[in-house]
């Protein structure tokens, strides 16, 4: 399988929905972007998460934080690749994420830099979702890693 115009588009347009619902903290339609199995590991937690039920709970536990804050989340140099062979349309993107926050006196910090691989399936209905996220953040003694 290769990487159309098309397909490009729809994975794009995938992540900017996704993150759209991730910064509105709207934690349903964030976890409904990932298979029911999903999984995430995420540095600034020290844990991998597995299951949307999973998720949706450490993402609940979390909501204090972002009181009073404007969280968005910049994706650039996506890379697109197909996972399999024939029959397989699954795909391994990988990403740069910058994550930004403004408090109620408009004053802007950057939260974290990191590079992101996911790993997409299409559902039943032929929708992508993410099977497996692992978010790198980025440090300098950990070297390159996509």
């Amino acid at each position: 399988m290769s990487v159309t115009a098309d397909l490009y588009v729809e994975v794009k347009n995938f992540y900017a929905r996704q993150m759209r619902v991730l910064d509105d903290l709207d934690i349903e339609q964030f976890t409904a972007t990932f298979t029911e199995d999903g999984s995430v590991a995420h540095p600034h937690r020290g844990e991998k998460v597995e299951g949307r039920e999973a998720m949706r709970a450490k993402m609940t536990s979390m909501l204090p934080m972002y009181e009073g804050l404007v969280t968005r989340h910049w994706f650039d140099h996506f890379l697109i690749e197909p996972t399999g062979g024939a029959g397989d349309d699954g795909l391994r993107v990988t990403y740069y994420s910058l994550v930004t926050q403004s408090n109620a006196e408009e004053e802007v910090r950057f939260f974290s830099s990191s590079s992101v691989e996911d790993r997409l399936v299409r559902d039943e209905k032929g929708e992508l979702r993410i099977r497996e996220r692992v978010i790198h953040r980025d440090n300098p003694r950990h070297g390159r890693v996509i």
